[in-house]
């Protein structure tokens, strides 16, 4: 078979240690999406772009390597942005490989050709460092200057349209002139001690009445010690750095900027990294709302993460907000069953109530694999209060 580009640019991502991938499938980006596979690199295909994003990000803070996404241009990318955004902000080497239309005007559905999407004028806007494959000859450089910016802990995307990643490859066997070892500083080590969040001790939040901590607490004593937590934004993020801090465990908090949903999909990337350590990803419904589809990804991969959602009926921060105004209801959510939910999408689920405690719900569940546990909870939780952003410092370091 001719090797293309494709396969050039596959083989050169192997070679530098890329042996897994999240991505999202589309006319423009075909050709990598079965070179990957054919070169030794798993690929995963997500619900999202976004989820796809998200899991790279988790993958890349287990692994303290850069980690590989792809996806299409146009609605593809538009889809991508929001990790694109956490990974620069936060420091994450993202590299997101962008299928374009080709230099022939294919395809003729979701062109995103010169008069369409402005993809690199809009990353460029965003202040994501692009790289554009106009020719095959271009590969090499291109390459070394992807490595560059991603040692430097910054997400890269390379722009290449599908005609050219289709092209056959004539250039060197061993495109990657110049890859890497990496050497990134390990987030897992920079944050061993989590730093305890300030709280009032004063405020009930040691029963489930009480709130979020008391979930966190309860779950520190049912789940082995080598746990790696994830958090999501808002009041869960929150009750994590108390209790979580205040006992010096390290945990992966929502990025800086609060995207929501992103510990449900990041948790999936760092589970496919090491098999071997459970995790937990404690989440609430309004993040669940934006990305519970990516529970079909961890079913899929049969991942060992518990899912612990927050069943609030609410988006608790700006409940609490809207409040004074008495305008709350416009922060409330639908009534959702979240565990006939997960149930359609494979996962198994039990429902937490007075009857039953979140000891008891684990072991009502499957030992291995994904499984997901719904605690109700109040709109807001006086125990848990701001700051939002738990960062105390570089986002990457803290707490991991």
């Amino acid at each position: 078979m001719t090797q293309t580009v494709a396969d050039a640019l596959a083989g050169a991502l192997v070679a530098a240690g890329f042996r897994r991938c999240f991505g999202y499938l589309g006319y423009m980006v075909d050709q990598l999406s079965q070179a990957l596979p054919r070169a030794g690199c798993e690929v995963v295909i997500a619900a999202s772009e976004t989820g796809a994003g998200y899991m790279a990000q988790g993958l890349a803070l287990v692994s303290a390597r850069p980690a590989l996404t792809f996806c299409s241009g146009g609605p593809g990318l538009a889809m991508l942005l929001p990790a694109l955004q956490v990974a620069r902000l936060d420091g994450i080497p993202l590299l997101a490989v962008v299928g374009q239309t080709g230099n022939n005007g294919l395809p003729t559905f979701q062109n995103t050709g010169p008069a369409g999407s402005r993809d690199r004028e809009l990353l460029a806007a965003l202040r994501i460092t692009t790289l554009h494959l106009q020719t095959p000859a271009d590969l090499p450089a291109i390459l070394q200057a992807a490595w560059d910016r991603l040692k430097e802990g910054a997400p890269v995307v390379l722009s290449a349209p599908c005609d050219v990643l289709a092209t056959p490859w004539f250039g060197p066997k061993d495109a990657a002139q110049g890859a890497p070892p990496w050497s990134l500083r390990d987030p897992m080590a920079a944050g061993r001690s989590s730093q305890a969040l300030p709280c009032d001790e004063a405020i009930p939040g040691t029963s489930r009445t009480g709130g979020y901590r008391a979930v966190v607490a309860e779950l520190l004593d049912h789940l082995p010690a080598h746990t790696l937590w994830f958090g999501d934004a808002g009041q869960t993020r929150h009750a994590m750095g108390i209790e979580l801090g205040r006992r010096g465990v390290p945990f992966f908090e929502s990025a800086s900027s609060g995207p929501m949903g992103w510990a449900l999909a990041a948790a999936i990337g760092a589970a496919s990294h090491d098999a071997a350590s459970p995790i937990c990803c404690f989440t609430g419904d309004g993040s669940a709302l934006m990305l519970a589809n990516e529970w079909t990804t961890a079913v899929k991969l049969h991942l060992p993460i518990t899912y612990v959602l927050a069943d609030n009926g609410a988006l608790g921060q700006p409940f609490g907000r809207l409040r004074a105004s008495g305008a709350e209801n416009l922060a409330r959510l639908p009534v959702v069953d979240w565990t006939a939910l997960a149930a359609a999408l494979g996962m198994p689920a039990r429902r937490i109530d007075e009857n039953l405690t979140l000891g008891d719900g684990l072991a009502a569940l499957p030992p291995s694999g994904p499984r997901l546990l719904v605690v109700p909870l109040p709109e807001r939780d006086p125990a848990v209060k701001p700051p939002y952003s738990l960062t105390l410092g570089s986002p990457i370091a803290h707490g991991r």
